[in-house]
């Protein structure tokens, strides 16, 4: 039996359903509307000042990953030039590889900074400072190493800020 409404269980609704808000219970209920979401896509966790506009042809996204990961791992044999490097010729091709290069870049930076204070102060403390920069040192690397695996699965990665001064966007 159904109702006026032509709902086919009378003035009861099925089990766990009820009716849309404002409407008695009886009616027959309209299927809920599920809006229809785009696939999500991985954007930088802070969001850039200036939208991205790209200037030469686009990077293929295996090979964003690879630039971005040899900007932070790079450091390991270059130094300060791998990022560098990738920055200047990747910025206005990929968002995503000047998204690290920037970051690889401000890590070395205040490395650099960290660097030179520990010698500052080793040469004040006649050579007690110098412990300081071992630690230092073995922290900077399983940064590095983290940042480059990050970059490689394809995160937007971003070091602590205690760790890389945001110098460089």
């Amino acid at each position: 039996m159904s109702d006026p409404y032509g709902n086919p269980y009378g003035h009861q609704q099925p089990y766990g359903q009820q009716p849309p808000y404002g409407q008695p219970y009886g009616h027959p209920a309209q299927p809920p509307h599920v809006p229809v979401q785009p696939p999500h896509v991985p954007q930088p966790p802070f969001a850039p000042q200036q939208p991205f506009v790209q200037a030469g042809p686009p990077v293929n996204p295996g090979d964003e990953r690879t630039y971005a990961m040899a900007a932070h791992l790079g450091q390991l044999v270059l130094g300060f030039l791998a990022p560098l490097i990738t920055y200047l010729l990747y910025k206005d091709r990929s968002q995503y590889i000047r998204w690290h290069s920037a970051q690889a870049i401000n890590f070395a930076l205040t490395g650099f900074v960290y660097a030179m204070a520990t010698l500052f102060l080793s040469a004040i403390t006649f050579g007690i400072g110098f412990l300081l920069f071992l630690p230092l040192a073995a922290l900077e690397v399983v940064f590095l190493v983290m940042a480059g695996v990050a970059a490689n699965r394809g995160e937007w990665y971003r070091y602590p800020q205690w760790l890389a001064l945001p110098l460089v966007s």
